[in-house]
């Protein structure tokens, strides 16, 4: 997964997660996190980064447009998958002159502001602290 694609999934996944938030569909960060399986530090972060100002929302009368809004929502932070068949594969160039088909890792809470995921497995670098730069090749 290329890194532009990484923190374009995390901005959605934390817009959605702000969104129900604030509707007060989930009470607190820590239920909404648990509920989709997102790093628990990562949510109150992005809580604690906002306005934090709830507009609860009377469940009985709700227009269609914000139930779809609800809804919406709910499918982004579903598409969020910690299991590793759902991850891209790492895509890595063996030595046998095949790509790595392992999943890409999941970067810890203090990495989410580079995206969530990674752009190589474990093996390849995947959690690696520094940014790897590519081969640029100089003819002169």
């Amino acid at each position: 997964m290329k890194p532009e694609e990484s923190k374009a999934l995390t901005s959605r996944l934390e817009k959605a997660a702000l969104f129900l938030l604030k509707s007060d569909v989930f009470r607190k960060p820590d239920d909404l996190a648990r509920r989709f399986g997102l790093p628990v530090p990562v949510v109150r972060y992005w809580w604690r980064e906002s306005d934090q100002e709830k507009k609860p929302i009377d469940q009985s009368a709700v227009s269609m447009k914000l139930a779809k809004q609800i809804r919406r929502a709910h499918q982004v932070l579903e598409g969020w998958e910690k299991a590793k068949r759902y991850r891209p594969e790492c895509g890595a160039q063996l030595t046998n002159g095949k790509r790595c088909k392992n999943s890409v890792a999941i970067r810890p809470p203090e990495g989410w502001d580079r995206g969530c995921l990674a752009d190589r497995c474990r093996v390849h670098g995947g959690l690696a602290r520094r940014i790897r730069k590519k081969k640029i090749d100089q003819d002169e």
